[in-house]
C-alpha cells in the first residue's frame, strides 16, 4: 500500500483501517474480498494511529495538523474533528480508548496525554513526569488505567 503505511484497526465487520500517513488518506482494505478503497482525512493531516471503540466508530490521531478524527466506518466519513490542546504542533501520535469509551491521545511533542470525554467534547490533559518520553504505544487496563511505554526515554508509565 502507497502513501506510509503506518497505524491501522480493524472495524467492526473486520475490515482493516490503515494510515497512510504521506498521502494524508486512510486506506481500507474489505477483508472478505481484498478490494480496497481510502477515506481522504484533509490536506497536511498525516493519519498517525487509529483505534476502534465500544460503540464501532474509529478515532485517528492527525499528526500533521494536531487534530484528532471521530470516523464512522460503515458511511465512510468523519463525523468530527477535535482541535488537540497543544495544537497543530503538539504531534498527536498514539489513541487508545477505554472501556467507558474515552479517548486518549498522547500529543509526543509536549509529554503530554490528552483525555477526551467523547460525551462533553473536552479534553483533560495529563502533563508526564518525564521529558521526551516519546510514547507511540499504549493501553488501558480493565481497571481504566492508561499504561505507556516511552520509546525515546525507555520507561514504563501508568496514568490513573
Amino acid at each position: 500500500m502507497s502513501g506510509g503505511p503506518y497505524g491501522l484497526t480493524l472495524d467492526k465487520r473486520g475490515n482493516i483501517w490503515v494510515c497512510r500517513m504521506s498521502a494524508d488518506k486512510m486506506g481500507i482494505i474489505d477483508s472478505r474480498t481484498g478490494k480496497t478503497s481510502e477515506l481522504y482525512m484533509g490536506p497536511g493531516s498525516r493519519p498517525r494511529r487509529a483505534a476502534t471503540a465500544p460503540d464501532g466508530t474509529l478515532w485517528i490521531t492527525l499528526y500533521g495538523n494536531g487534530k484528532l478524527a471521530h470516523v464512522d466506518p460503515a458511511a465512510g466519513k468523519i463525523i468530527k474533528e477535535y482541535e488537540m490542546p497543544a495544537g497543530q504542533n503538539g504531534g498527536p501520535y498514539t489513541v487508545t480508548i477505554d472501556g467507558n469509551g474515552r479517548i486518549f491521545a498522547n500529543e509526543i511533542e509536549t509529554d503530554t496525554v490528552a483525555m477526551l470525554d467523547p460525551k462533553t467534547g473536552q479534553f483533560q490533559v495529563y502533563k508526564l513526569p518525564s521529558k521526551n518520553v516519546g510514547i507511540r504505544k499504549a493501553i488501558v487496563d480493565a481497571q481504566g488505567r492508561y499504561w505507556y511505554m516511552g520509546s525515546h526515554n525507555g520507561r514504563l508509565g501508568m496514568i490513573e
